[in-house]
């Protein structure tokens, strides 16, 4: 009788000691998983990108005195409301900039200027989580990537563009990236041709990156714990599945003309995984293109030859 007591106990024991672990896991998955999505919570992310301009010297007065935009919008096929910022100059070919990360489509208009002194036409968009974006939710271009679609939709059905360009940054390259794998060459919601300026290579190898403090403890186990709880917790609770965003294997879906930009002293995306994401695209025509910058900075250092490069892709493909 007493040895069955102890091992009742010792069984008891273990199921809540279980429960607790259990409890704990889907706990810290479920706090982990609301701060990704909703990383951008309490922050401005319209006055973040005035912030980031002004630190690249960058003179946002003298854009908008030159350029005026009107507004416009969409909707995606989640019912997503998707805003942007038209600037039309009578160009037969329409440009849609998606942003990277913590700022709005302000970010952008240094590439939006490059584009429109080319004479091209430009969209250029709220990401979701960003400025007026309809959703709150940060996804790492899994449903961003349906803002992409109908925005390049709307370009060509609405406004009567013959042909469409779709060029991210950071966050945004990413985005693009899986909205290039996931479109059909010759529908309308594909684009003629998709620009990637170091891209974030993956929902999760950037959050292991973060959460390790670097590629030293991307695989630790305290990360190894983060990572698996939160990426649980998201795909059971959210329906978001991480490997929809590992953009360098997606990338190998792409059916579009595509041109990855590396940032060759990128401390953000690292220009090792950017390549790689490269490597990984089949699709005739594609390019990679190193420029001696920071993140995102090969527009800044050298507009006229950022986009003698972008040009030349272009041409190269029939844009």
């Amino acid at each position: 009788m007493g040895k069955n007591k102890i091992i009742k106990g010792l069984v008891i024991t273990a199921v809540v000691i279980a429960a607790v672990a259990i409890g704990g896991s889907i706990v810290t998955g479920g706090v982990i998983s609301d701060k990704i999505l909703h990383q951008n919570e309490g922050k401005n992310t319209c006055e973040n990108s005035l912030k980031q301009l002004e630190l690249w010297g960058y003179d946002i007065d003298a854009f908008n005195a030159e350029y005026q935009g009107v507004d416009v919008s969409t909707v995606a096929e989640d019912g997503n409301l998707v805003p942007g910022t038209l600037f039309e100059q009578g160009s037969d070919t329409c440009v849609v900039l998606v942003h990277g990360a913590g700022g709005d489509r302000v970010s952008i208009y240094p590439l939006a200027e490059g584009y429109l002194q080319d004479g091209y036409d430009v969209i250029a968009i709220d990401q979701r989580g960003c400025g007026s974006n309809g959703d709150d939710r940060v996804t790492f271009g899994i449903n961003e990537e349906l803002d992409v679609e109908a925005m390049v939709a709307y370009a060509r059905q609405t406004l009567g563009y013959d042909k469409v360009i779709v060029h991210g940054q950071s966050m945004g390259a990413q985005t693009a990236v899986i909205y290039a794998a996931n479109v059909v060459p010759g529908e309308a919601e594909a684009a003629d041709a998709v620009i990637c300026d170091s891209p974030v290579p993956g929902m999760e190898l950037m959050l292991r990156l973060m959460f390790g403090d670097g590629e030293e403890g991307a695989h630790s186990p305290v990360t190894n714990f983060l990572i698996g709880t939160s990426k649980s917790f998201m795909s059971t609770f959210d329906r978001i599945d991480w490997d929809d965003a590992d953009t360098i294997e997606v990338a190998s879906r792409i059916e579009l003309p595509v041109l990855i930009i590396v940032s060759d002293r990128d401390e953000v995306c690292l220009p090792q995984y950017v390549e790689q994401i490269y490597d990984n695209i089949t699709s005739e025509g594609s390019a990679i293109l190193h420029v001696d910058s920071a993140h995102i900075e090969g527009i800044i250092d050298d507009a006229d030859g950022y986009m003698d490069s972008v040009g030349n892709f272009l041409t190269s493909v029939g844009v």
